[in-house]
């Protein structure tokens, strides 16, 4: 078994611009005695544009000084960790008691009940990763097979850069796929939020018409059709400045002034044939 690599970069080279044999985890899904070695890979990649803060004067990179409050530089050697239990009141760790109390990082990824696909809430999902065959290529056929035959996702658990996940194992795209998920309570109740307790009723004239408006809306689920306007303007103002042109950006559109609610429901279906 063996960990390599950031496990949020999906870099650009060698097996293509998809980095898709860039393995971040290389060990085999437990199906009771069954052993199916896969690796572990990215399937997602960050498109942002990250920036340096940067010392307008010598255009240097700015870095950052550790102090405590007292206004002492603290090198790293001198830094512990705490756990606040009361207001300036702490129990402190050192840095090596928090790194043996983190899981190892396990070769094994322990199914332990296959579930319906749709019965898992994406609001758990964290990370998903591609699971590549890594020898034995029936074993791996095989599981893929039934899985996707029977419409079945499976969940377990895994060890995995220094800390332990729930995680589904579902069929993507005629490939095994893996999805780090959230423990249970840490997803928040959305119903105790204070501005839920008194929503109004709609009225059924607002209902009909927000109906009209949902149906004319109807489509498929399609996010290629959505593109990232802030990092195109981006893009487009670093591109001038590397010519050594400062770009002026068209202003965007004004926001539509406020309407009450009744007032904008009625102009919007008007809008689209009511």
């Amino acid at each position: 078994m063996a960990v390599r690599g950031d496990p949020h970069a999906a870099p650009e080279g060698e097996g293509g611009k998809t980095g898709l044999q860039h393995a971040v985890w290389t060990g085999s899904i437990s199906l009771g005695l069954v052993r199916v070695p896969v690796k572990m890979v990215t399937m997602t990649r960050d498109r942002g544009i990250h920036f340096r803060m940067i010392h307008r004067e010598c255009g240097t990179p700015i870095h950052y000084r550790q102090f405590c409050e007292e206004g002492k530089e603290v090198p790293d050697e001198e830094i512990v960790y705490g756990y606040e239990i009361g207001r300036n009141s702490y129990v402190t760790l050192e840095k090596s008691e928090i790194r043996e109390a983190r899981p190892e990082t396990s070769d094994t990824i322990r199914l332990e009940a296959f579930v319906r696909k749709e019965e898992a809430d994406p609001h758990y999902f964290l990370r998903t990763y591609l699971l590549i065959p890594d020898g034995a290529p029936d074993a791996y056929a095989l599981l893929r097979a039934v899985m996707k035959n029977e419409g079945q996702a499976a969940v377990g658990r895994i060890s995995m850069f220094q800390k332990e996940y729930p995680i589904l194992v579902h069929v993507y795209r005629n490939v095994l796929a893996a999805t780090t998920l959230r423990y249970a309570d840490e997803i928040l109740d959305p119903s105790k939020a204070p501005a839920l307790q008194k929503l109004p009723e709609p009225s059924d004239k607002e209902v009909e018409l927000a109906t009209f408006i949902l149906q004319k809306m109807a489509g498929q689920f399609d996010l290629t059709i959505f593109e990232d306007a802030y990092q195109k303007r981006l893009e487009q103002v670093i591109s001038a400045r590397k010519e050594g042109r400062i770009l002026k950006l068209e202003p965007r559109e004004a926001a539509p002034e406020k309407r009450d609610l009744m007032q904008a429901l009625r102009q919007t279906a008007e809008a689209m044939g009511h």
